[in-house]
């Protein structure tokens, strides 16, 4: 099962942008706290699944994805919320 963990995660976290992509174009329309579970669960199965899978190639660009997607999810979205709802926005 560790072989595959890599590839799972790589698909997951694709998905991950995918339906970040499809809410940002409004394509879907999910509640804010939908949105944020969906998000934030997406990444950290993610990237465990991508920590916990056989080093190699698919971990390798799945852990880079997986930590590159959370910093800009976390920075764009969760930092930036706390910035505008602090400011009264």
């Amino acid at each position: 099962m560790r072989k595959y963990l890599g590839i799972i995660s790589f698909t997951l976290i694709i998905l991950v942008i995918c339906f970040f992509a499809a809410n940002i174009t409004r394509v879907i329309d999910p509640g804010v706290t939908t949105f944020r579970i969906l998000m934030i669960f997406g990444i950290i199965i993610s990237f465990s699944f991508s920590f916990l899978s056989e080093k190699g190639l698919w971990r390798k660009y799945a852990l880079g994805l997986s930590i590159f997607v959370g910093f800009v999810y976390f920075i764009a979205v969760e930092l930036m919320r706390i910035v505008f709802q602090g400011n009264g926005f």
